[in-house]
């Protein structure tokens, strides 16, 4: 049962925030313009003197907007860059990747032998990330076309698939999107938009899927619907399309 009660929408025992989280509601990539990045770095693959790095490019548009993953999660930042035999992707059977995300670590007021740590000492254990391994599913597509890029590129299992920097990233997406002249404000294109299109498209392609909320929240590593809900805002536009796909066929 779907109900809503002052700006709020309640799907069963969900209740998540629709009202005005989100500032800015288009700050997501539509798959068309995800299309002209893509077939602007594909153009230049050909030359032999940078193909290799736009192939690159390629691979790191697709799996920013196909995995949803963090720009540090693909990357990679310390301590993962200084850990020996650990990259921050790997790719399993079945269609997994494998990722590690850095959690608040959850430290009591007490040792296990019963004493009280110094506030200090428990103040800065707190605010400590620790690196956690998860296990997410990627699109067949997407696996396969990653499985024959690091097979092509000879990348060994103890190597980063990306080896750039987070601000690297960002660099090269807006230097992407400039070269594709995407409409946009340049100045303000971040990788991170990658993250809300991806939750965007997944919401969009899931339409009866009263799970795909909750679902959306695991794959995203979310602590609640309500952290995951931020990224689920529509345009005007979402939304005319979605109510002419309910009711533009009635007369």
């Amino acid at each position: 049962m779907v109900g809503r009660v002052k700006g709020y929408i309640n799907i069963g025992w969900i209740m998540a925030d629709f009202t005005n989280i989100m500032k800015h509601k288009t700050d997501y990539f539509s798959k068309e313009e995800i299309a002209l990045m893509l077939n602007f770095c594909h153009d230049k693959i050909n030359n032999s003197f940078i193909g290799s790095r736009w192939l690159r490019n390629y691979m790191l548009i697709l799996t920013l907007f196909r995995t949803g993953r963090r720009v540090s999660e693909i990357v990679g930042q310390p301590p993962y860059t200084k850990a020996k035999g650990l990259r921050p992707l790997d790719f399993h059977d079945d269609f997994l990747i494998e990722f590690d995300i850095l959690k608040k670590n959850q430290v009591k007021r007490k040792t296990k032998k019963g004493t009280i740590r110094k506030p200090d000492i428990l103040k800065k254990l707190r605010f400590e990330r620790i690196p956690m391994r998860r296990l997410k599913p990627v699109d067949k597509y997407y696996y396969n076309l990653m499985m024959e890029f690091i097979e092509n590129q000879n990348i060994q299992s103890h190597q980063r698939i990306f080896r750039i920097t987070r601000q690297r990233v960002d660099i090269i997406v807006k230097q992407i999107a400039e070269g594709c002249k995407i409409a946009r404000d340049y100045s303000k294109i971040h990788a991170h938009q990658f993250r809300h299109s991806f939750s965007i498209h997944f919401l969009k392609g899931n339409p009866r899927n009263p799970m795909a909320l909750l679902q959306l929240k695991d794959l995203l590593e979310h602590s609640s619907t309500d952290v995951t809900s931020i990224y689920a805002q529509f345009t005007q536009e979402d939304k005319q399309e979605s109510v002419e796909n309910a009711f533009g066929d009635e007369q």
